[in-house]
């Protein structure tokens, strides 16, 4: 686990291309279209793993960059790291939030209930709140525990990068294995307690492998995967890992078999991310143009979807059309949609704040 140092600038089109395939699985998982087609029926079911991808290639990002930072400055600069997030992640979260809860209460009265769970959104604590008391009711906004997740998560890892770049490869693995070990008993102790869904798919101390694992691939821990094939055949594990997940009870049962599933998961998602990372034939193919441009439009593929669907429901509503064509339209119509406000919204509210997030950079990464 001995991180290689980077260039000048840090950035991997192919990561932008991979990005939009784990925002495609999610779409898929909150449509039910593919629910209905043979053999590939499961990519509905469990194309939450979407959210793991998403996670793991932030924990690598993140990682590597913190990284390369330390190797260049001597230390990690936590003032510009956070000025760097506000950017890029607050501007275009908290006007969309703040639309979707305008609209919301404008017809509705709102109780104790809903008073919390807009204060969740407003604090990214609604992962916790989903725990407690599930996802959150509020139209358009269910999903974004995962927002609330990550931004915990942005809290502790450049401390946690700080903290293993100064200690030997033996510590680091050291401390990987008693985390894992701790936060695997934890999540144990939710399992026995009989604690239902969605409480340990929404917090970080019990849904924590692919995050884990990301940070280890960007320390260089999975190098020695290359000895053991080509990268397109350790792509293929990972995706033969999906497959078994698929056959094991779905996370929302709470069951032994999630000290399972989880794991698989990370080992899935990191698989997949470092057969990106080292296949020149898979670099080709997600470094395509419109891959990558979609791909950084995913924040806003993410945040918008499910806007996106309603306007496809409420299309084919509207003209009445029925059975499977209802399923093959909405799913068209609400696809691109949501490109399409996500088009809008990156050119008009992320990109000014993403410039301006230039200016905070310490190793140079994505261009705007």
């Amino acid at each position: 686990m001995t991180p290689p140092k980077l260039s000048k600038r840090f950035y991997l089109p192919e990561l932008d291309g991979l990005r939009f395939f784990a925002f495609l699985l999610v779409f898929i998982h909150h449509h039910p279209l593919i629910s209905k087609v043979p053999i590939v029926s499961n990519l509905h079911s469990y194309g939450w793993i979407g959210v793991d991808l998403f996670f793991c290639l932030s924990a690598f990002l993140f990682a590597k960059l913190l990284i390369a930072e330390h190797q260049k400055t001597n230390t990690i600069n936590l003032k510009r790291f956070y000025i760097r997030r506000f950017f890029r992640i607050w501007p275009v979260y908290f006007l969309f939030t703040a639309v979707a809860i305008s609209i919301f209460i404008s017809s509705t009265d709102v109780t104790t209930n809903l008073s919390l769970r807009i204060l969740g959104l407003f604090t990214f604590t609604d992962n916790i709140f989903t725990a407690i008391n599930h996802y959150n009711p509020i139209p358009f906004v269910a999903h974004l525990w995962t927002i609330a997740y990550e931004e915990q998560f942005y809290l502790l890892i450049p401390f946690l990068i700080l903290l293993l770049v100064k200690v030997s490869t033996r510590m680091r693995f050291i401390c990987f294995f008693i985390s894992m070990l701790l936060l695997t008993l934890i999540r144990t102790y939710f399992i026995l307690d009989e604690i239902p869904h969605p409480a340990i798919w929404v917090l970080p101390i019990t849904h924590f492998e692919s995050i884990a694992f990301g940070i280890v691939l960007g320390f260089g821990g999975f190098t020695f995967l290359k000895k053991l094939g080509k990268p397109e055949i350790l792509g293929l594990i990972g995706i033969l890992l999906f497959c078994v997940i698929c056959y094991i009870p779905n996370i929302t049962e709470t069951t032994y078999w999630l000290n399972v599933t989880y794991p698989l998961v990370g080992l899935s998602t990191t698989f997949v991310l470092f057969a990106v990372l080292e296949s020149k034939i898979l670099q080709d193919f997600f470094s395509k143009k419109t891959l990558v441009f979609l791909g950084k439009r995913s924040y806003g593929l993410y945040l918008y979807h499910f806007v996106g669907n309603w306007v496809g429901w409420q299309l084919v509503g509207y003209f009445k059309i029925e059975n499977t064509s209802a399923l093959i339209i909405s799913f068209t119509i609400s696809f691109f949609v949501t490109i399409i406000i996500s088009v809008i919204s990156y050119r008009f509210v992320e990109t000014p704040f993403l410039k301006l997030k230039k200016n905070f950079e310490v190793i140079a990464s994505r261009p705007v």
